[in-house]
């Protein structure tokens, strides 16, 4: 009589995973990356024939020289901020499993660039874990970024021939203890509502045909921000949302920019009233807060603040028009002036003094609030120590 082959403990592999960047602040790097990351199906614009052809004649010779010097600027000796971060999240993460006592190994995986998601699903399988648990770092999930996870993740299982159950955690931004974490970042910010100040939730921006698809990206950018705001005990009147980094003039975005929303609350701003921005859909601090919030856009709320007319409608990084154009706020004035932009330190944004009438509010990044975030997020997925 055969015996049944007894089945294998159970082991979670747990992915982390983001966006990715350059392996290096360099044009060809730089460049490479930007052809993983625009060919996307889910990101590129228009037909991919088109778009390729689009891409490689043009786009990538000035967009790759632009991107790197941005990069350059950013750039730690431990090398790009969101790997070097993301890394001490995943070391983090296996250390409390390692503590409870579970079988739970983390493993960093990237839509683009390295480590890869191909990467993360083939180690997990070589440390013998019986399932998989994604988490994509995106509080608010969103069709270009969460489905990409999804489908990097479904290709790389595809190829490791991994057989166990894979889930995937699709967006955590009402999760309790993020939402009290990302308040608590405000407050210790130096946030003071009694004292006049505001709050500006900027999140990165989608096109409208995925709301229109189905993507629910904007009711969830409105929930995170009902509940940090809620749990800052703040009134309606103090706080707002806006939408940054839109990618090309070509098609129609979510609105309303964070542009001219600066513009906006620097021209209501009472005198000694101070504008803390946070975004938190970013998990982690990345070029698109390293460099564009104080190099692009703080110049424009100082600029406005000053009586200066600024472009409301240039957005840090865009494409020019790709397709049909699309107009977009008010009409475009002038741009700061270069001695309004200030510097950029190399690998870290300019640290704001708790005087100062414009305050960036950094993402949670490696800090021991953030793990325990993720641990929670993670935890009805993994178990908890008996």
């Amino acid at each position: 009589m055969s015996k049944k082959k007894a089945a294998a403990p159970r082991k979670v592999g747990v992915i982390i995973a983001n966006t990715g960047t350059p392996e290096a602040p360099t044009r060809k790097a730089v460049k490479k990356y930007l052809s993983q990351f625009l060919m996307d199906p889910r990101i590129c614009p228009m037909p991919r024939p088109v778009w390729w052809t689009l891409l490689h004649t043009s786009i990538l010779r000035k967009r790759s020289r632009a991107s790197a010097e941005k990069y350059e600027k950013i750039w730690t000796e431990e090398g790009s901020p969101l790997i070097a971060i993301t890394a001490s999240l995943e070391r983090g993460l296996n250390e409390h499993y390692a503590e409870q006592g579970l079988p739970v190994v983390v493993r960093a995986g990237m839509s683009y660039g390295k480590p890869s998601l191909k990467q993360a699903v083939r180690e997990l399988k070589e440390e013998g874990c019986t399932e998989l648990v994604v988490l994509p770092m995106y509080p608010q999930s969103a069709f270009s970024t969460t489905g990409s996870v999804s489908d990097g993740v479904a290709k790389a299982v595809r190829r490791a021939r991994f057989k166990g159950d894979v889930r995937l955690i699709d967006g955590y931004g009402e999760d309790a203890t993020y939402v009290r974490a990302v308040a608590a970042s405000i407050r210790n910010a130096g946030f003071s509502e009694e004292s006049g100040d505001r709050l500006l939730f900027s999140f990165h921006s989608i096109p409208l045909k995925d709301i229109e698809a189905g993507d629910t990206y904007e009711l969830q950018t409105g929930a995170t921000s009902l509940a940090v705001a809620g749990e800052l005990g703040l009134d309606r009147r103090s706080w707002t949302i806006s939408y940054q980094s839109r990618f090309d003039k070509g098609r129609t975005w979510l609105s309303p920019f964070t542009r001219p929303t600066l513009v906006r609350l620097a021209q209501a701003a009472e005198p000694g009233s101070r504008l803390f921005m946070v975004c938190p859909n970013f998990a982690v601090d990345c070029l698109e807060t390293l460099y564009d919030i104080p190099a692009e856009l703080e110049p424009v709320y100082r600029a406005a603040l000053a009586g200066e007319y600024v472009d409301a409608d240039e957005e840090p990084g865009a494409l020019e028009n790709t397709g049909k154009a699309t107009a977009h706020g008010p009409a475009p004035t002038a741009r700061p002036t270069a001695a309004a932009r200030p510097a950029v330190a190399r690998g870290a944004h300019r640290q704001l003094g708790p005087d100062d009438d414009f305050v960036y509010v950094p993402c949670l990044n490696k800090s021991r609030a953030h793990l325990k975030v993720l641990v929670s997020v993670l935890s009805p997925y993994v178990g908890e120590a008996g």
